[in-house]
């Protein structure tokens, strides 16, 4: 009861149809694996597109862009609470008026501008970290 080394426990009986078994068989021969295997692989590649079986790929990939979409959305919560902070500490500390959305395009333009300059620094410090004591 094993096939490839591995072992299969549970036994599954299915009646299929005479054009269904000269399919499978066609199938089987082609690959060059038993049409236990192939019924295998089959049945995989459905559970594995159910997506209400815990477990399946297509299940794993919906939670998964579900908790892209929820880390998206604080990351965007939290930009905005410091761009409103930045907003009001830069009218306070300048004494003039603008508008959050210049405040951010311009945050935009001087990331973009010194960009490679905050990446040496990160890197710097990762290395710091990551070195091994003496």
């Amino acid at each position: 009861m094993s096939s490839k080394g591995k072992e299969y426990p549970q036994r599954l009986s299915v009646q299929v149809t005479d054009a269904m078994d000269d399919r499978l068989e066609q199938v089987a021969r082609g690959r060059d694996e038993a049409k236990s295997e192939v019924v295998r692989a089959a049945l995989r590649a459905f559970l594995d597109e159910q997506e209400d079986v815990i477990g399946s790929r297509k299940h794993f990939t919906k939670a998964f862009g579900r908790r892209i979409d929820h880390v998206e959305q604080l990351v965007s919560i939290g930009l905005w609470l410091n761009l409103q902070t930045l907003h009001l500490l830069y009218e306070r500390l300048r004494k003039e008026q603008i508008e959050p959305g210049d405040l951010f395009v311009d945050l935009i333009d001087d990331g973009a501008e010194f960009r490679e300059v905050v990446n040496d620094l990160l890197e710097t410090a990762a290395a710091r970290k990551t070195k091994p004591p003496a």
